[in-house]
Parts: structure tokens; C-alpha cells; sequence
């Protein structure tokens, strides 16, 4: 069995990302790190959401919201998956921080002995120090065919400029964000009414089975391949953006994605 530490930032996706995990009898999931960061590694929640909303606008902001705040909020008192919630119940140790990369962070990873570190909606830079301390690799679960569309949004930014693939790619964690020795990729049909938030929730769901069906060969210690050159590193959107997405016929988020938010739902 396999020794899982799971680095993410909560909400939705990384609720998702934690329940096809569990639900996996290949893996144990041995520690979780979530990150308090918003926007800027000083910033907590209300800072971060401030200055998330001069960055992005209202709605982008709102957007975000729905895919962290409400469901890590209510997952406290609902069925509603939640990373805080499901690690709780299973007695997983959950180490929260705004930089994971200071000592406490490192002791944290180390004192758990895990096989692989895995980051899927993780918003924090993982050092070269903390990359080396599982035994196999750290690797990222990334909503993109990369090297397209690296960065904070991949889905949006591939909405934005009317991308006709989308996919998941599993990649070795590199000093640059998103560069780093691709082992597994999938493009996956996306319907184009869904909403950035009902992709990006199926996109991820689909990187953990990517991970899931490539882990024997990063196990035997598979090095991936070198990413081929090419793709941009896109930042938060700005509010000209998202209206350019709104006149493009996509959207954010749709009040059908509330359905996303119930266990075992699977994304259509």
C-alpha cells in the first residue's frame, strides 16, 4: 500500500481529490496539508479576500468562494464533503499553513513517512527541500494538458481563449510552477455548458484516476517526460477577463453545481 500525504487547499476539489483517495484500497492517506494562504503568503481569509476581489472583481471572487469557503463552512454541519470534516472522521493528521516550506511544515511531512507527496489545488510554491522528503517522488495533479495553460485558473483560461481540449496532466513537482516531468496525461470531454466550476471539479476527479492507474510505474520510479516547449503562465484573472469569458457564452458557476457539492455525486 501505497503512503499518501496530500497537500491542498480544501474546498470542493480538494474534498474530491480526498474522497477518491480514501475510496482507493492501493493508497493510505497518511497526512494532509492545507493551506491557509489567500493570495499572498501574509494574507488570512479576509485580507486574501479583499485583496482577491480589487485583483479579480466580485464575481471571480464569488466563484472562488463557492468552490472553498462554502463547502469547507458547510461540510461542518451538512453531509457535504469537506477535507477539515473527512480527515476528522478518519484520524488523519491535517497540518494547516500559510507556508509549508518553513520547519514546522518539513517535521510535519517527515514525521508522516509518506511514499509521495501529492499537491491537487494547492496555491503554495513546494521547495526542492520538501519535495525530497518522501521516499518516491512529489508530484502535482494539474487541470490542464500541459504545457498549456500553467497556472492559478487553467480551466478558466482555457474557457477564455475557446480551447477545443481539455485534460489532466500528473507531474513530477519542479522548481517553476507547472514545469516539471509530465508521467501521466488524459484529455477529457468536457461538455461546453459546464460551468469553470463543474470542469474543474471533473478534471480533477479524472487526475486522481490518472494518478491512481499510473502509480505503479511512479512507484518503480518512472521519471516522466520533459515537458515539450511552449504554454504561458497565466495569474488571477482580472475583471475585463471574466467579463470576456460571461460574452463567450461560459460561466463561472451555475446554480446546477450545487449538486456537485453532494457525496458521490459524479460530475456530468
Amino acid at each position: 500500500m501505497t503512503r499518501i500525504l496530500l497537500c491542498t487547499c480544501g474546498g470542493l476539489y480538494g474534498a474530491r481529490v480526498l474522497d477518491r483517495l480514501l475510496g482507493d484500497r492501493s493508497v493510505e492517506v497518511v497526512g494532509i496539508v492545507q493551506s491557509t494562504r489567500v493570495v499572498h503568503p501574509g494574507y488570512g481569509w479576509l485580507r486574501g479576500a479583499l485583496a482577491q476581489l480589487v485583483r479579480s472583481g466580485f464575481a471571480y471572487t464569488f466563484y472562488l468562494g463557492c468552490a472553498t469557503t462554502l463547502p469547507d463552512v458547510l461540510g461542518r454541519w451538512t453531509e457535504i464533503p469537506s477535507v477539515t470534516v473527512s480527515a476528522r472522521h478518519h484520524r488523519i493528521p491535517l497540518f494547516a499553513t500559510r507556508d509549508l516550506n518553513r520547519e514546522a511544515g518539513a517535521e510535519f511531512i517527515a514525521g508522516r513517512r509518506p511514499d509521495l507527496l501529492v499537491s491537487a489545488f494547492f496555491n503554495q510554491r513546494i521547495g526542492s527541500e520538501v519535495c525530497a522528503l518522501p521516499a518516491v517522488a512529489a508530484i502535482n495533479i494539474h487541470p490542464s494538458l500541459l504545457p498549456a495553460f500553467r497556472g492559478v485558473d487553467p480551466v478558466f483560461f482555457a474557457r477564455l481563449r475557446g480551447a477545443q481540449q481539455m485534460g489532466v496532466t500528473v507531474h513530477r513537482i519542479a522548481e517553476s510552477f507547472d514545469t516539471g516531468p509530465m508521467l501521466a496525461q488524459r484529455e477529457v470531454a468536457i461538455d461546453d455548458g459546464a460551468s469553470v466550476l463543474a470542469a474543474t471539479a471533473r478534471l480533477f476527479d479524472q487526475g486522481v484516476d490518472v494518478l491512481l492507474e499510473a502509480l505503479p510505474a511512479i512507484i518503480a520510479g518512472e521519471p516522466g517526460k520533459t515537458q515539450p516547449p511552449g504554454g504561458d503562465y497565466d495569474s488571477w484573472p482580472t475583471p475585463v477577463q471574466v467579463v470576456d469569458l460571461r460574452r463567450g457564452g461560459h460561466r463561472l458557476v451555475r446554480v446546477s453545481d450545487w449538486s456537485l457539492l453532494r457525496r458521490g455525486v459524479p460530475t456530468p
